[in-house]
């Protein structure tokens, strides 16, 4: 197996154990910890903030899994990237989409909090 194609299992690896981490969330089966779920002082201060703010992450968190996979896929199918490329493009992937999550979901707990 070529360092391109580990690194594509890596990346597919990833996301899978993403989208396994984001489920409890979506169903609200985590309870207030300070290891686990989406953690600021809002959320560990209310039970209603906690979970409403970790289910909206969850599910952001499983979409930004699901399309870093399909890139991923369509990046690596395509041939269109050298193996180096395709390996920093595939981090890249992985950490802006859960980023953006984590942004957006910022954003949502000032609003559940005002």
């Amino acid at each position: 197996m070529s360092v391109y194609e580990k690194g594509f299992v890596t990346i597919l690896a990833c996301n899978a154990l993403f989208a396994l981490v984001s489920l409890p969330l979506v169903f609200r089966k985590v309870p207030r910890n300070g290891f686990y779920g989406y953690r600021t002082r809002a959320t560990l201060g209310s039970d209603f903030v906690w979970y409403e703010a970790n289910a909206y992450f969850g599910r952001l968190f499983l979409i930004a899994s699901v399309v870093t996979c399909v890139a991923a896929v369509f990046l690596y199918r395509s041939g269109a990237l050298e193996p180096g490329t395709y390996l920093r493009a595939s981090v890249a992937l992985l950490i802006v989409p859960v980023l953006l999550a984590a942004l957006l979901t910022s954003r949502y707990v000032r609003t559940l909090v005002m």
